[in-house]
This record gives structure tokens, sequence and C-alpha cells, in this order.
């Protein structure tokens, strides 16, 4: 009796060691909003995007293509017939995205089967590239980390170099000697921050909303030629362009950048 339970017991020991947790891929915060990033969602495993780090609640969500996958939240969404972009219903903070056998829906899907999912928080907009994967997953977990998370880059000392400070030769003691200037006290900005950086963030933030608004009131479709190109005058607008930078850069119709600019800030 001993023998067979001695023998359970190393089974259990060896199962439970052979089992390593899910594979987890971490981004930071700016990364993830700035960059067309690719997610792959493995069929039988699915992906969840964690933004719980960045202290972020998500609002909505939207899929190009819902024929090939589904997504669930840990909490509610603000509903897409609201008539506040900000509502308070929206307090998920991670969703769930798995393969579903395809329904035949009246959309255009690519050929591999892949689309586009839509993110919008309380202070970011996050675009994906989705596609669907089989066999075993490189990872199961995408983890959003704010940017104050990111370590420091590790720099090598320099050696200084020897400076030679040659003397002023002495003027004569009957010469009179100019008084030295004050100290001047500089005032510099905070790091990582730029003098107008407060001020473009918020317009930023005040475009992704408009223009989450202009879908919901479906003036504008998402993965359109125009949402394309506020996307990227979002983006722009986050690496610290001005807003006429943004404009001219991204492309973007004056007009529609200063009506959703208006709608996300009211």
């Amino acid at each position: 009796m001993l023998n067979k339970l001695a023998i359970v017991t190393t089974l259990l020991i060896a199962t439970a060691s052979s089992v390593s947790a899910m594979p987890i891929r971490t981004v930071y915060e700016n990364d993830a909003n700035s960059n067309a990033m690719e997610l792959k969602v493995w069929k039988g495993y699915g992906l969840t995007i964690n933004l719980m780090s960045t202290g972020e609640t998500i609002k909505q969500v939207w899929i190009g293509d819902p024929s090939r996958f589904a997504f669930t939240s840990n909490g509610g969404l603000c509903q897409s017939s609201g008539g506040d972009s900000d509502c308070a219903g929206g307090t998920a903070t991670v969703i769930f995205l798995r393969q579903i056998d395809p329904i035949k829906f009246p959309v255009t899907s690519s050929s591999n089967g892949s689309t586009q999912i839509t993110v919008l928080t309380n202070d970011n907009l996050y675009q994906f590239k989705i596609v669907p994967a089989t066999g075993n997953p490189a990872y199961t977990s995408l983890v959003v980390k704010s940017d104050s998370d990111r370590p420091l880059p590790i720099t090598r000392p320099r050696t200084p170099l020897p400076l030679t400070v040659q003397k002023p030769q002495s003027a004569p003691s009957d010469f009179p000697q100019p008084s030295p200037p004050p100290p001047v006290a500089l005032m510099r900005p905070n790091p990582g921050t730029t003098l107008n950086g407060a001020i473009q963030r918020n317009d930023a933030n005040a475009l992704a909303f408009g223009l989450a608004e202009a879908g919901r009131k479906g003036q504008v479709k998402p993965g359109s030629t125009i949402w394309n190109k506020v996307q990227d005058a979002i983006k722009l607008l986050r690496r610290g362009k001005t807003r006429d930078e943004a404009i001219s850069l991204s492309q973007v119709d004056k007009t529609i950048f200063n009506q959703l600019l208006q709608w996300g800030q009211l």
C-alpha cells in the first residue's frame, strides 16, 4: 500500500512540474498605440489583452470582421447608443479574444482571416491586427504596461576628459574689477515632457474621443480612409507634433480634424 502511494505521489509531482505558465507578451503603452502591432489568436487558447498595469478602463471595442472572432470582458463597456463618449459604464480592464467557427456575414474578409480590433479606453485608442493561428501558442496574453514602468537604458560611465583651465591674467590693482553677475535660476520642464506636451496630449485624447463619437454616429466608418488618417494624426500628436504638423503629415482634412477635436472636448 505504501509503495502504491509513493508511486502516485511521484507521478503527481512530476505532472505538476511539467506544467508551465502560459506565455505572456509584454509591451509598453506608447509602443502599443503608436505601432501597427500584429497579434495572433491561437485556436483553442484565445488571447487576453490586459490593460490593468496602465490604470486605464476600456470604454468600447470594435472588431472589423466579427465573422471569425468573438470577445468578452471582465467589466461593463459603454453602450454604442450612449450619448457620452466618457460614460461611466466602461469599467473593463481586460478583454478576451477567441476564434469561432466562421459565420457567413456580408463583410469583406482577408485571405488569411485577419482583421482589426480597436480598443477605446479613457486615455488611449489602441488598434491591433489580429490573425487566426493554430498549433502551440507563442503567447496567450498581451500585457500593456505604463511607459513609466519601462526600464531605463543601461549606459556605461564615461571617463571625463582632463580639462586645462587657463587662468586669466591679473589686472593692475588700480584697474576697477567688474562685479560678478548674479546667479540665474533656470526652470526646467519635468523629465519626459515638453513645454507644450500637456496641451498636445490633451489634443490627442480629444481627437480620439471625437473619432469614437463619429464612429458611434455612423459618420466615420472604422477602417475607412478617413478613420486611418485620423488615427495617424492621433499618433503624431502623441509624438509631440503640433496640430498643423499632424494635419499636414497625416493628410487628414482640416475641417474634419477640427470638428472631431471639438466633439472630443465637449
